[in-house]
């Protein structure tokens, strides 16, 4: 007799975390000296910045009797200093001092998690097996250059995993049928030489033809630019923070030329967040579909399936999805 099979549920189809930079902070949020306590990748972190003005992350929890280094935690030079018992980390994550003890335990350290700070934003390294990372973040060159406005930026908690809000991007049918658009817009999806996936489509606004140019660099990490013409562009950077399988805080980031922000601004922000709520029902929802049934007319998901399977561990049993 053939049971019936265990149905599907957010939490038992949801993948691993993908390989690759997670954003856990905006730079400004963190000045010498800040410690915070961060939730992300279902750990309990540390962020903290030196003296020196360098950023980091460790898990949370000392390994001493476990107390939590983000709360109360205090930098010391260098390092964190745990506020139980002294306890210092350098940035290696090994125990560098002991205030009533000479001798340092070989075990006594927490796991140091690689940093990179650009674009405004504060990242972490994730490998499942602690590799080093492989690739930089992208430097998104418009954020900071004088002939763009400054940045605007919104957060937004989504309760699903990464990949499914990544995985929107490539889907241009559903555009008509949850962003009640009258057809699906002409679009073209493509892994170029860079090894990220492009997304072009023609656009239409207020009377105006442009053309958006998508560039997803990893899922959580693209950069959206459209164009009307020469000097009118605008950008939105997507970064994410996977609090665990099924929540992400998306991170997001807009600015405009110069030339054209006193037309456009608040109401292209709003006009995302209005979008985002299209899709809000659908993602609180669903479950993450490992072996979806795909039908003509699904190339840029098969696509974008293909491509996402070198941000996981091969032989993971969520790795291939």
């Amino acid at each position: 007799m053939e049971l019936i099979a265990v149905c599907d549920s957010k939490t038992n189809t949801a993948p691993d975390f993908p390989i690759g930079w997670w954003s856990v902070a905006r730079s400004h949020e963190l000045e010498v000296g800040d410690v915070k306590a961060v939730t992300a990748l279902d750990r309990e972190l540390v962020l903290y910045r030196t003296e020196s003005g360098e950023a980091r992350v460790h898990d949370a929890y000392c390994p001493h009797l476990g107390a939590h280094l983000g709360v109360n935690g205090k930098v010391v030079g260098e390092s964190i200093h745990c506020p139980f018992h002294g306890w210092q980390f350098g940035g290696d994550g090994k125990c560098q001092h002991i205030p009533y003890c000479e001798t340092i335990p070989a075990r006594a350290k927490v796991q140091n998690w690689p940093t990179s700070e650009v674009n405004g934003e504060i990242y972490m390294w994730y490998h499942p097996t602690g590799a080093a990372p492989d690739r930089e973040v992208p430097v998104i060159p418009q954020i900071g250059d004088e002939n763009w406005t400054e940045p605007r930026q919104v957060e937004f908690n989504i309760p699903v995993h990464i990949q499914d809000i990544a995985e929107n991007s490539c889907d241009p049918e559903h555009f008509q049928y949850v962003h009640k658009q009258n057809q699906t817009p002409p679009s073209s999806v493509a892994v170029e030489d860079d090894g990220a996936v492009h997304l072009r489509s023609e656009i239409e606004a207020q009377g105006m033809t442009g053309e958006l140019h998508a560039t997803m660099f990893q899922p959580g990490l693209a950069r959206v630019v459209t164009s009307y013409g020469p000097g009118a562009e605008m950008m939105v950077y997507n970064s994410a923070q996977p609090i665990s399988r099924d929540e992400t805080l998306l991170r997001w980031t807009l600015i405009v030329r110069n030339e054209i922000a006193e037309f456009v601004g608040d109401q292209v922000m709003d006009g995302i967040i209005e979008g985002l709520s299209d899709d809000y029902p659908i993602w609180e929802n669903k479950v993450h579909r490992k072996q979806p049934i795909f039908c003509k007319g699904d190339e840029t998901l098969v696509l974008f399936r293909k491509w996402v399977r070198q941000f996981y561990l091969p032989d993971s049993p969520r790795g291939q999805q």
